[in-house]
């Protein structure tokens, strides 16, 4: 139980001990100390900065017994503004309904005055205030709105139905649980209330978000969907996937799905997107509207689109999801996803300047009641894939170990005790994204049996009953990889490290060349070898390989643009024998603009344009 129940304090405060996330027979995860001397050379708390200074001039409010949002005009901002000139207000409605994954058109330019009530067909609106001849811009404004609908009836039934619990799954890209607690320990406090438990044993299963978040939401990956489903490539397939969503609105849930950049979104990028609208509630085709008709500001070191308008383009979508649980999580069982990028994929420390964000948005979760009703799932999808924290001694595990936190609320706790008693037994054992998938599938069907249901992992389960305490990397579907469960020594460099690392070279140009890339794409060559790790450990019996071949780590560099890669390979080093899955190689650095030239997203990590030379 000491093991199981392992207390992180304790680790913090004994860094020069050896501490384990997980330690039993198959998996030993080592416990990262965010702020150890490395971390701390290389870190820069950076200052939240404010899309405007300005006070609002137009405030939406929700009027409960009307069911409707009101337009409000604030007297003083006029004031300061103009004294006691007179102003015209006016919208404009975003409207969206012929393509799914964009809107259609603006619609006329339409004056309301102080007390407007919003028409309930209106989602997404564009506002402006001018002095009362026009002649000057006082102010521009952006509002997209959850607009109420009603409960449809359900048939009568002879006995009264288990409640069905509401969950909300909000997220952030590129946060391992160590950034976390160095970035944010505000807001790593308060997930440690009541009712929230850290899945301290949590690994990905796949290099970058499509992947990690499909898994989640599906029990597939990508090759298995293309498979026994579809390609996600393709168009229409992503209509016909089995997303958990169209579980629960089977099941009578109202759903909901919102991302706040539009190039990167999840089913978008290097994606063909959906054609037939996903959820009940989706955001993007607002998104789509906000980016092409509000003024665009950039943050520091962000590729990503900051400001829209006067507002954190998260915080249009922490809007959309404060909203939807305003208007129904009292009344019936709602789904929503919400995910938010635009400030921590680019830079890792600018959650440092998001810190009180992101913590005012869970108190106000907090403040509106809606912990009382809703179990929350806040995570990320990995950790950092590019730089400062790259260069790292725990790179490995940074980049493999995102945070995961699971929230139930009180009346399901008090319901369900053995639930929580496993929940909290699980915190530090083994788990993957097709476990939390079936934790999903499992609050849809609260009474049944929760095993078997992920089509990738099916010996994943639930993470409501009690993982197994000896799991391996193999047995919750994660790869060796991206498997933080075993040990790997750094070896002396030789000859042989440099032939190793000039063989995984040759295969990464001869998949360019499969690909027929050699028109577009540099032929790599190996500039130098940074590091070669080996694997130590027997944990799970994996290391009674055929012959001489061991897993092996290489981290190395090519001339050509100063490309960085890591690779895990199994290697033997007399005959010099080879495997590699070179989909499985990372690329460590931003590559930026390097590979332009390529449109397939996996292509794209390997590939130096030769017109980018």
């Amino acid at each position: 139980k000491d093991k199981e129940k392992l207390n992180v304090n304790n680790q913090e405060t004994h860094e020069n001990d050896k501490r384990y996330y997980v330690n039993s027979a198959k998996c030993q995860m080592p416990y990262v100390d965010p702020f150890n001397a490395e971390a701390m050379k290389v870190y820069k708390p950076m200052s939240f900065v404010p899309c405007t200074n300005e006070s609002d001039l137009i405030t939406v409010h929700y009027d409960s017994l009307y069911k409707r949002y009101v337009l409000r005009i604030n007297q003083e901002v006029i004031h300061e503004q103009v004294g006691e000139k007179a102003i015209a207000c006016f919208y404009q409605k975003i409207i969206y309904g012929r393509h799914v994954d964009v809107f259609d058109s603006i619609g006329n330019r339409t004056r309301f005055y102080h007390g407007f009530m919003v028409p309930i067909d209106i989602e997404g609106m564009l506002v402006e205030c001018t002095t009362a001849d026009e002649q000057r811009v006082l102010q521009r404004d952006a509002f997209v709105l959850v607009q109420y609908q009603k409960k449809p009836k359900s048939k009568p039934r002879k006995s009264e139905p288990d409640r069905q619990a509401s969950i909300i799954m909000y997220g952030i890209d590129t946060v391992s649980r160590t950034n976390l607690r160095r970035t944010m320990p505000m807001v790593h406090e308060f997930l440690k209330s009541p009712g929230w438990f850290e899945m301290m044993g949590y690994n990905k299963v796949a290099d970058n978000s499509f992947p990690n978040i499909f898994a989640m939401l599906t029990g597939y990956s990508p090759e298995t969907a293309k498979t026994q489903v579809c390609d996600t490539d393709l168009d229409g397939c992503l209509d016909r996937i089995p997303f958990i969503w169209k579980e629960m609105r089977k099941a009578g849930y109202l759903t909901a799905y919102a991302e706040d950049e539009v190039i990167a979104n999840t089913f978008n990028y290097m994606k063909p997107g959906f054609s037939v609208k996903p959820t009940d509630y989706y955001f993007r085709p607002f998104l789509v509207a906000l980016e092409n008709h509000t003024e665009a500001t950039y943050c520091q070191d962000c590729l990503m689109k900051y400001c829209l308008g006067r507002r954190l383009a998260n915080s249009y979508i922490y809007d959309y999801c404060r909203q939807f649980m305003q208007r129904f999580v009292a009344d019936r069982p709602i789904w929503g996803m919400f995910w938010s990028n635009h400030f921590s994929h680019d830079n890792v420390f600018m959650l440092s300047a998001m810190e009180h964000k992101v913590l005012t948005d869970l108190l106000n979760f907090e403040k509106d009641g809606a912990f009382e009703h809703t179990i929350m799932i806040f995570f990320s999808d990995h950790g950092a894939r590019f730089g400062p924290l790259m260069q790292m001694q725990e790179a490995f595990l940074e980049e493999r170990l995102p945070m995961m936190f699971i929230y139930l609320p009180p009346w399901f706790r008090q319901k369900y005790r053995t639930y929580v008693r496993a929940l909290e037994l699980n915190q530090h054992r083994l788990s993957s994204n097709f476990d939390v998938y079936n934790t999903l599938k499992h609050i849809l069907d609260i009474g049944g049996v929760a095993k078997g249901w992920s089509h990738n992992c099916p010996q994943c389960q639930s993470l409501l009953l009690p993982l197994p305490e000896n799991r391996s990397c193999s047995e919750a579907a994660i790869i060796e990889p991206y498997c933080t469960c075993h040990k790997y020594e750094e070896v002396r460099e030789g000859e042989w490290t440099w032939r190793l690392a000039s063989q995984v070279v040759e295969r990464i140009n001869q998949y360019l060349w499969q690909h027929n890339m050699q028109q577009r794409c540099s032929n790599l060559t190996l500039r130098v070898v940074n590091a070669t790790e080996q694997r130590v450990d027997n944990l799970d019996g994996d290391s009674n390989l055929a012959g001489g071949l061991r897993n092996y780590h290489t981290k190395f560099q090519v001339h050509q643009n100063l490309g960085e890669f890591f690779a895990t390979t199994l290697y033997d080093r007399k005959t010099e024998a080879l495997e590699l899955n070179v989909e499985h190689i990372s690329r460590t650095n931003m590559y930026g603009n390097d590979s332009e030239c390529v449109y397939d997203k996996i292509v794209k990590l390997y590939c130096i344009c030769l017109d980018k030379l």
